[in-house]
């Protein structure tokens, strides 16, 4: 039926969005190095070998100490069809005692619940986050260290560069703290049309419906080059990196172009 269909291809956009999100010293110097170069860097999706559309995620320096780090979501082929929404997320941070520490956080979807509309506050000194955005509001305690769900992907990437093989992320989500599991599970050789590369798995060990796996090419600075998540229901969705621009330099890596 044409509803189920667009109600399927919504499920296709939105679990393209979260699958990203399952996966970017010191002080603020002008003149500090950042903790990792800035970058443009864009993702083939598909769902089930169809495909639905691109996603690109950058990291650009704002200000002397902060970060943004964005990610746009675009649907074509088969998701616009049927009426997939394109969406954005944002995230702003400050590398501190050699962490990311997230000051706001926001996610855009016309076509989502309030978790895709979301806009986070982070409050460090008094340990809370608040939503404000569209939808119902919430304020909560946050432990030290929770970051947001899209600059997870930054963080695996931190802790993977620093020799770590086990990752825990709390992550403020729906008026509570939700705690995601990663473990280094082995490595691959991936073939971008960049070329081959030597890639660390790395899987999602709390999910009991879904499975998650990231693969990271230390090469590329530890770049993540694809993520897969298989639902229960059979949903296969894919993001493979299409093109790595480095624009920046980063503190302790010398490594600041993809091949």
């Amino acid at each position: 039926m044409p509803c189920q269909k667009h109600t399927r291809m919504q499920a296709f956009a939105r679990a393209t969005l979260v699958l990203l999100s399952l996966f970017f010293a010191t002080s603020g110097q002008a003149d500090d190095p950042p903790p990792y170069p800035s970058f443009v860097a864009s993702y083939a999706a598909k769902a089930n070998g169809l495909s639905i559309g691109t996603v690109q995620v950058s990291l650009t320096r704002v200000g002397t100490d902060e970060y943004l780090y964005e990610q746009k979501s675009v649907t074509s082929g088969i998701a616009r069809l049927f009426g997939a929404d394109n969406a954005t997320e944002s995230s702003r941070w400050r590398f501190h005692d050699n962490a990311i520490q997230v000051l706001e956080y926001q996610s855009r979807n016309k076509k989502g619940d309030d978790d895709d509309n979301a806009h986070l506050v982070f409050d460090w000194k008094n340990r809370h986050v608040k939503n404000i955005g569209a939808g119902e509001h919430w304020e909560i305690a946050v432990p030290e260290g929770s970051i947001d769900r899209l600059v997870m992907q930054l963080a695996m990437l931190f802790d993977l560069r620093n020799g770590d093989t086990v990752f825990k992320y709390r992550i403020p989500r729906q008026g509570r703290i939700k705690i995601y599991d990663f473990e280094l599970v082995g490595e691959e050789s991936i073939k971008l049309d960049s070329g081959t590369y030597r890639t660390l798995k790395v899987k999602r060990m709390n999910e009991n419906r879904d499975k998650s796996w990231v693969w990271s090419a230390p090469d590329l600075d530890y770049f993540p080059v694809r993520f897969i998540k298989h639902k229960k229901s059979g949903l296969k969705i894919a993001l493979v990196l299409k093109k790595l621009e480095f624009t920046g330099h980063a503190q302790g890596t010398g490594r600041a172009s993809s091949r």
